[in-house]
C-alpha cells in the first residue's frame, strides 16, 4: 500500500439545496480527508437562496452553470488550470457540463477520472426527459462513462442498471457515508408518542401521500403524530396540505419545512419510524440518517435497502398503498422493546459499514489501485 499522499479534485453540487448528492459528496471528501487523501471540491457559486453545505471543506467556485440541466460553465477550464498536483479527478453527477469538461482536461493532463452517476441511470430515471438524455448519451455522456478509470455504484442494483447500458470499464461498490460521530452512541429515547416521519425533499415521484393515507388509517387505532420534514416542490406540498386538511388531521400533522443542524437531528431522533414512500431511490442518505440515529425504517422495493430485513432494523416492502398501510400497522403493533433493539441492530449496522471513516478509506484504496495497481479492492467488479 503506497502512503504517499494523493490530491484529488472533486466536482458536483455543495449547495444544501440539492439534496442528498450534496451531502453524499460533502461526507466522501471528509473521508478522505481522515484518511489523509487532500481534497479540492470545485462547485459552481451558491445563489442567494442556497447555501453551503459544509464550510469546512476546501471548495473553489466556478461561475454559475447556464442552460438547463446541461450547467454549462464558462470558467471551468481556468478553475482546473489553477489546481495544480492533482492525481485524480472524481465527477460525481451526470448529464451536466461540469462532468463533461473535467473528463476533457483529465485525458489532456493524461490523469484518470472517477464517475459517481448518483443514481441517475436507473430507468425511472432515464425515463424523465428521456429523449434529451439519449441525445446527450450520444453526444458525450457515454464517451465520459466508457473512459474513466472506474465508475462508483452505491448498491449492486446501480452496477447493474450501469452494466446493461454496455459499459465495461471496473465499477466499485460503495455506499453513500453516514457521519456517525455524536450520534452513534447515544442511547435511544423512549417516546412518548408513536411519531412516523418522512425525511426528504417534497416532490410527486416522492409519493407521500401514500404516507399520509397510510397514517390516516394508523391514527384510528393508536395515539400518533406524522411529522414530514423536507421542502421543494410548491404546488405539491399544497396539495399534500390540503389532503390533510380533507382527512381533518391538521392538528397531528406537522410540515416542519427544510431543517438543518440541531434542529434536523433532534426531528429525526424523535421519530419511532421512518418511512419512505417512493417508487424508486439510488441509495436513500435518509435511511441511514434514521438508522444511525436508532430510528427503523420502512422502505419500498425500489430502494436498495434489503439490509433492513437482513439486520432486523426495519421493513423492505412492496410499494402499494395497501402494503404502506399494513406495514404500518403491523411496526406500531410491536412492543417497544422490540422496536427498540431494531434501532440498536440499524446502529451497528451503521458503524460497521457505513461510517464516514470506513468509507473513506476504502476510496482511498481504490485511488491508490487506480493509480499504482496491485491487488483489487473486494468492492471493485470488472
Amino acid at each position: 500500500m503506497h502512503n504517499i499522499l494523493l490530491t484529488t479534485l472533486h466536482s458536483g453540487s455543495l449547495n444544501v439545496n440539492a439534496g442528498g448528492p450534496a451531502l453524499s459528496m460533502s461526507l466522501t471528501l471528509k473521508g478522505l480527508e481522515k484518511a489523509g487523501v487532500k481534497t479540492v471540491a470545485l462547485c459552481e457559486q451558491i445563489p442567494s437562496d442556497g447555501k453551503l453545505i459544509a464550510p469546512d471543506l476546501n471548495v473553489r467556485f466556478t461561475h454559475s452553470g447556464k442552460y438547463g440541466t446541461f450547467a454549462y460553465v464558462d470558467n471551468i477550464h481556468e478553475c482546473l488550470k489553477k489546481a495544480v498536483d492533482v492525481d485524480i479527478y472524481h465527477i460525481h453527477g451526470t448529464w451536466m457540463h461540469h462532468g463533461l469538461a473535467i473528463s476533457r482536461y483529465a485525458r489532456k493532463v493524461e490523469k484518470p477520472y472517477v464517475v459517481s452517476p448518483r443514481g441517475m441511470l436507473y430507468p425511472q430515471a432515464l425515463a424523465h426527459h428521456a429523449l434529451l438524455k439519449k441525445v446527450m448519451m450520444k453526444l458525450y455522456q457515454k464517451k465520459v462513462f466508457a473512459e474513466a478509470a472506474c465508475v462508483q455504484a452505491t448498491c449492486k442494483e446501480e452496477m447493474e442498471y450501469y452494466r446493461a447500458l454496455g459499459f465495461k470499464n471496473p465499477v466499485a461498490v460503495l455506499p453513500n457515508p453516514i457521519d456517525i460521530n455524536g450520534v452513534i452512541d447515544r442511547e435511544i429515547p423512549k417516546k412518548p408518542i408513536f411519531n412516523v416521519g418522512y425525511l426528504g425533499r417534497l416532490h410527486p415521484r416522492k409519493r407521500v401521500e401514500r404516507l399520509i393515507y397510510a397514517f390516516n388509517e394508523l391514527k384510528r387505532v393508536k395515539e400518533c403524530r406524522l411529522v414530514i420534514i423536507g421542502g421543494g416542490d410548491k404546488a405539491y406540498q399544497t396539495f399534500l396540505e390540503a389532503e390533510v386538511k380533507r382527512l381533518k388531521i391538521e392538528n397531528v400533522v406537522e410540515f416542519t419545512g427544510f431543517l438543518t443542524g440541531k434542529e434536523k437531528d433532534d426531528a429525526i431522533t424523535g421519530l419511532s419510524l421512518l418511512v419512505v414512500p417512493s417508487d424508486f431511490e439510488n441509495f436513500g442518505n435518509i435511511v441511514t440518517e434514521a438508522l444511525v440515529r436508532g430510528v427503523p425504517v420502512i422502505a419500498s422495493r425500489g430502494m436498495p435497502w434489503q439490509e433492513l430485513e437482513e439486520h432486523h432494523c426495519g421493513w423492505w416492502i412492496d410499494n402499494g398503498q395497501e402494503s404502506i398501510n399494513q406495514t404500518l400497522l403491523e411496526a406500531a403493533a410491536l412492543p417497544n422493546e422490540k422496536r427498540m433493539r431494531m434501532g440498536v441492530n440499524g446502529k451497528r449496522l451503521m458503524y460497521e459499514n457505513y461510517s464516514v471513516e470506513v468509507l473513506g478509506k476504502k476510496m482511498k484504496r481504490l485511488y491508490e489501485w487506480i493509480l499504482h495497481g496491485g491487488e483489487k479492492p473486494e468492492f471493485v467488479y470488472e
